[in-house]
């Protein structure tokens, strides 16, 4: 698949973006104008942010893709790196499993329509050079198989992924060990009959915080 030829951006071939730019098949690599077209995704990116094929994501908006709310928020991004001139790292919750992606300008920024690269993976990688990048923490959540439960079970089971035990759980949330009990029971319940390892996983997985049941769902 070739990219579709932009204005100020070089017609280059999937393959050779591939070789410049993301080697490592467990990175995602994109290419996005400011207006929210996507122009380029590797198999990875996909993956991560649509769970299918680049063939279903070129040529469309985020908004399209990823709803209004993710759109607006991504695209404040870019308005910020083109007034700073600083990359962006942005973290978030995505399909369930914590995902971080790292927002270059890849034009001038006084370009019509300016183009931006996104380097994405999954968990979270502080980088060498803090001061280098501003670091954004997503005000949105997509908890895929998470969804279903409820504020409670999310700082839960956040509270799971540290290695809590229950009576640990309960002193953190000023509960009764029993009603910690009962909402484990209900998450493994709402999570198909996981067990605590997998409960913990799961919370791993999204790098999950208590804070994050604040969030809003998408």
């Amino acid at each position: 698949m070739d990219t579709q030829h932009h204005e100020g951006l070089p017609e280059l071939s999937a393959e050779l973006i591939a070789k410049l730019f993301c080697t490592d098949p467990t990175v995602g690599f994109a290419l996005c104008d400011k207006l929210g077209t996507v122009i380029f995704v590797n198999d990875r990116s996909a993956e991560i942010f649509i769970q299918g094929t680049p063939d279903q994501a070129v040529g469309k908006t985020l908004h399209e893709l990823l709803g209004s709310e993710w759109a607006a928020e991504r695209m404040d991004m870019f308005d910020r790196i083109i007034e700073s001139g600083k990359p962006i790292i942005s973290r978030h919750i995505l399909h369930g499993r914590q995902i971080q992606s790292t927002i270059r300008l890849l034009t001038e920024p006084e370009g019509e329509n300016p183009i931006f690269s996104i380097l994405t993976s999954e968990g979270v990688n502080d980088p060498a050079d803090p001061d280098a990048f501003e670091i954004v923490e997503s005000k949105l959540v997509h908890l895929g198989p998470l969804d279903t439960l409820t504020r409670r079970e999310i700082e839960v089971l956040a509270l799971i992924g540290h290695g809590m035990t229950s009576k640990q759980i309960a002193a953190a949330l000023h509960r009764s060990v029993r009603t910690i009990e009962q909402h484990c029971d209900s998450i493994r319940q709402k999570l198909k009959g996981a067990t605590r390892v997998q409960l913990a996983s799961f919370a791993r997985a999204a790098c999950l915080e208590m804070t994050d049941a604040d969030l809003e769902r998408l």
